[in-house]
């Protein structure tokens, strides 16, 4: 049985017929800003841990203290779309990361991390892979990436890249391509340096060190509602159906678009776009999926199987549907931020034509929208004359 989420690509419009969605880098009006803290910590400041911090010639240094959780030293500023350079040299016994556009809360910081993995004692080398902290873990790793693994230079200075736009992050270690994965639930947030915690037997002070941190700023992406079943009536009844009908044609070149269903027990929702159908029904919170057989053909990444079915709360669970020139995936949260999450290569989808109208039905009642990601004017462009 073909997973669910292939058939929500298909019904999108996510076809491939791709557009070249590479970040767009306007290299000849934005200016690369030094993100460096300077040695008072003005403009950064130190959360969830008890770990020490100091700048010394450009050059960040964390400590560890024994029996210590995760400590980061956290930007004020928030970041949306950036490109972030920076250079990292950690002890082989510690692990270590990256935040980037993470939040705090509860005294826990939340989002993506780009990895610092230069653990002897794991033998893993995953630097510049892409982990969620205190979220869903691993988005995308270096399993599969042996030339990423081999770039490492251990005991010395390493170079990574990170480049994000819309729900895209990418990565780079010492020029070699690392990961590539998406996140749609976090756009925007602080960039933080991780020293990792350590056991209170770890007496011996650990050390990771950072150095040359730039970042280019190009402004941030956000959501758009363009359908909201409780502001847009619906067009029709359906004839003799209990549900509810609503038509409407998606832009053809939407990257990524969100659907957020808050279904009570026994309602449920569908569209269907010429012979494609997908069907939600949900009961006891839990919901289930129908739709035809459909030929798969490869799937790759690290981020779980591809599920026919799924049993999990449901009201206000968040679907993320995505594409770009490498590839699709989805990601599937709950509320709790549990969920799937998948980098799915190429499929034997069919195509649908170009501008072809949706057609979604759901019970009375139910409250659900689509949200399509746009991209806001860069902050830091220089005015033109």
């Amino acid at each position: 049985m073909i997973s669910p989420v292939l058939l929500l690509l298909s019904i999108f419009g996510l076809t491939f017929t791709e557009p070249d969605t590479s970040v767009s880098l306007d290299k000849d009006t934005l200016q690369w800003q030094d993100l460096t803290p300077p040695e008072d910590l003005k403009g950064w400041k130190v959360c969830c841990g008890p770990a020490r911090y100091e700048v010394r010639d450009g050059v960040v240094t964390g400590t560890t203290v024994p029996g210590s959780p995760n400590t980061f030293l956290i930007t004020e500023k928030k970041y949306g779309d950036f490109e972030l350079e920076y250079e990292f040299k950690v002890d082989s016994r510690l692990n270590a990361g990256v935040q980037i556009r993470s939040e705090v809360i509860n005294k826990r910081i939340r989002g993506c991390q780009i990895e610092i993995d230069m653990d002897e004692n794991r033998q893993r080398f995953w630097s510049a892979g892409i982990y969620e902290e205190g979220d869903r873990g691993w988005l995308c790793d270096l399993s599969r990436n042996p030339e990423a693994i081999a770039a490492h230079n251990i005991d010395e200075w390493n170079h990574v890249r990170v480049v994000t736009r819309g729900a895209m992050i990418e990565t780079y270690l010492n020029g070699v391509a690392a990961a590539k994965t998406w996140c749609g639930q976090r756009l925007k947030g602080v960039i933080g340096l991780q020293v990792h915690g350590v056991g209170a037997d770890q007496t011996e002070p650990l050390k990771v060190q950072w150095r040359k941190l730039k970042i280019r700023d190009h402004g941030e992406h956000q959501w758009i509602t363009i359908l909201d079943a409780a502001q847009t009536p619906p067009q029709s009844t359906g004839g003799d159906s209990p549900m509810s009908l609503w038509k409407f044609t998606p832009e053809p070149t939407t990257e990524s678009l969100k659907l957020t269903l808050d279904l009570n027990e026994n309602q449920s929702w569908s569209f269907r776009q010429g012979d494609l159908s997908y069907n939600f029904t949900a009961a006891g919170n839990s919901f289930s999926f129908q739709f035809p057989p459909l030929t798969r053909k490869q799937d790759s990444g690290p981020m779980g199987g591809l599920g026919s079915s799924l049993d999990r709360l449901w009201s206000q669970s968040r679907i993320f549907l995505h594409r770009n020139s490498w590839g699709v995936g989805y990601e599937i949260l709950t509320p709790g931020g549990s969920g799937n999450s998948r980098k799915v290569a190429r499929f034997g989808l069919p195509r649908p034509g170009s501008g072809e109208e949706w057609a979604i039905t759901a019970s009375p009642g139910a409250q659900w929208r689509v949200q399509a990601l746009i991209q806001k004017t860069a902050r830091n462009s220089p005015q033109k004359p």
